[in-house]
């Protein structure tokens, strides 16, 4: 009976701080310059943050260099586009693909074939895939139109 009146008190009192600590009201303090500097470094494409927008038009030859400056080796994944006959430049490094090395290049070439879409592209290894991204837009041919039907009225 002891050990079932410790545990029990023991509960509570668990209860009672969870319960003190969720109800406790926030004090509002004012707070002072410390005078601490940060620093923080972004991986940028071309100066811009996110990278630069791709626009090309079906049936147009897409190539594209890419050139490493950061330390890390990336790769560069072109999301939804169809790529015959180079799928082994697209994707993950080290699975579909050697990854590009730092001071390298790498150049994507392949042409835009029966594709009207917004896509996009981005780096493929570790955080990089969050921070280097762009567009990637599709426009139809020149003459053409896109191949859903046109509002007859704007709602």
């Amino acid at each position: 009976m002891r050990t079932s009146t410790v545990l029990s008190s023991s509960i509570f009192v668990t209860f009672f701080v969870l319960v003190g600590c969720f109800m406790a009201y926030p004090k509002v303090v004012t707070a002072t310059q410390a005078g601490i500097i940060r620093d923080y470094t972004f991986n940028v494409f071309n100066g811009k943050f996110h990278g630069p927008r791709v626009v090309a038009r079906e049936g147009d030859l897409l190539v594209v260099k890419v050139v490493n400056h950061v330390p890390y080796n990336i790769s560069i994944h072109w999301h939804g586009i169809r790529q015959p006959r180079s799928e082994r430049a697209d994707g993950p490094a080290y699975i579909t693909q050697c990854p590009i090395q730092t001071g390298q290049s790498n150049m994507h070439n392949f042409t835009i074939t029966g594709q009207r879409d917004t896509l996009f592209w981005h780096a493929h290894f570790s955080w990089l895939r969050a921070t280097v991204y762009g567009p990637l837009i599709i426009l139809p041919r020149r003459n053409e139109s896109y191949h859903f039907v046109k509002p007859y009225k704007q709602v």
